[in-house]
């Protein structure tokens, strides 16, 4: 049996050899007569985009905008049909990579710790997709809580007829836990030792029920009334976006669109209930946890929705699945923009969980306003009526959770409306962590 530091030191070096090559993980699920190359590269998704797959899609992270829900209300558009918030490519792909794996696991928790996206053009009903995800920079340093390993990757997104519609740079924060020994699994008698924080579900005062509900019912969006870029100035606030309480079934609905879709991340069937978890518990030491409460041995790994299995990844409660921050922004972005722009870039950094019971608001403001001139592999150029916007999450304590930023193309008087799909290099190049996490990126 390993111990600690000789699994970590192990995870890290394996994990340095997987660096510039294509990842093993998020590949399509295994079939009997498998429709699928599972070793092809770009890697085949089993995601086929409909109207209603759309639609359950954006319910599922908050929206219920009509140009994502209402196929009707997109042929009326400038874009002529319904289209996806183009966040749904995480169940292409998910955005980050989890480094070396093995069947035991590695003593570390994992967590998202951030996304960048570039979008080239909107998503349609009929869209098949291919990725690649690629780990390009593994950092260890130390931080508040001992040493910690950044883990960043570089995904493109295709069409099935190759045309990119998407690039994603995911950062994964991995944090050594002693407490788990050599595997991934942490002893049930050892749970509690480490926390990362210390927190009980909150609870509201009427004021603050009172305070949250009126933010939930005045959310407008703009719709069809055009914002051009001439009317915008830099400083401008962005109207607040808010989402209730987190609750188990915000946490389901992610899963619930995530299943079958893809591998689990040693190639098998990915499964989650009843007796096939029961089997994979037993087959895959990493996948089972004991249940401190019941004591059942094979309980499914899940510590993002149960209290008691939380505290596996060393959390106190329930808490969200980092990659929904990567996504709610859009809402706060397209809330204020209107039907007529395009969101091009968009970054949020994940500070602290969401937890079981906390509220997120999303505010925004403008911070600058520029000219944006885009070149394709042609050298032909276009320009964009450009701002960019500076993201803040907060919790209903006003503690910060995420941090980002966004450029948002609008309509101009003189530009006119932004011309799509966004003219980018073939294929574009790898942008470092350092650039893409400051404001002057966007």
């Amino acid at each position: 049996m390993q111990t600690f530091d000789e699994a970590l030191a192990e995870f890290i070096e394996r994990s340095r050899r997987l660096l510039h090559r294509e990842s093993p993980e998020d590949r399509p699920p295994p079939h009997p007569a498998p429709p699928f190359d599972p070793d092809a590269v770009p890697v085949p998704s089993a995601l086929i985009l409909t109207e209603d797959l759309i639609r359950r899609y954006a319910y599922a992270i908050g929206e219920d905008n009509p140009l994502y829900t209402d196929p009707a209300y997109g042929e009326r558009s400038w874009l002529g049909s319904q289209i996806a918030p183009p966040t749904i490519l995480i169940h292409v792909r998910f955005p980050a990579d989890h480094g070396a794996q093995r069947p035991q696991g590695y003593p570390v928790a994992n967590f998202l710790s951030g996304v960048a996206w570039e979008f080239y053009d909107v998503l349609r009903p009929g869209m098949r997709f291919t990725s690649s995800k690629i780990p390009r920079e593994l950092v260890v340093t130390r931080g508040r809580q001992g040493k910690v390993i950044f883990h960043h990757s570089e995904n493109f997104y295709w069409t099935n007829y190759g045309a990119l519609k998407a690039k994603a740079y995911g950062r994964l924060i991995h944090l050594p836990v002693e407490q788990m020994g050599g595997t991934r699994v942490m002893p049930v008698e050892r749970l509690g030792e480490r926390m990362l924080y210390d927190r009980e579900p909150h609870h509201y005062s009427s004021a603050e029920i009172e305070k949250l509900g009126e933010a939930l019912e005045k959310e407008q969006r703009r719709g069809a009334h055009v914002l051009s870029w001439e009317e915008v100035d830099e400083g401008e606030e962005l109207p607040n976006i808010v989402q209730p309480p987190y609750s188990v079934g915000d946490a389901l609905t992610y899963q619930s669109l995530d299943h079958g879709l893809l591998a689990a991340l040693d190639g098998t069937r990915l499964v989650r209930a009843f007796r096939p978890a029961y089997r994979r518990s037993r087959q895959n030491p990493a996948f089972a946890r004991t249940h401190p409460v019941t004591g059942w041995p094979y309980t499914p790994y899940d510590e993002h929705e149960d209290r008691y299995l939380a505290p596996y990844r060393c959390q106190p409660l329930p808490f969200d699945f980092g990659i929904q921050r990567a996504q709610a922004p859009i809402r706060l972005l397209t809330n204020w923009a209107g039907d007529n722009a395009f969101v091009h870039r968009m970054y949020t950094t994940m500070r602290r969980p969401i937890f079981y019971g906390d509220a997120a608001i999303y505010k925004g403001k403008v911070i600058r306003k520029y000219v944006a001139k885009k070149t394709d592999a042609a050298g032909r150029t276009v320009p964009y009526a450009a701002v960019a916007v500076e993201i803040v999450g907060l919790n209903q304590r006003d503690e910060v959770h995420c941090l980002g930023y966004a450029t948002v193309f609008l309509p101009s008087a003189a530009m006119g409306q932004p011309v799509l799909p966004v003219p980018h290099t073939d294929p574009p190049e790898y942008v470092p962590f350092d650039t893409h996490r400051r404001a002057g990126w966007y």
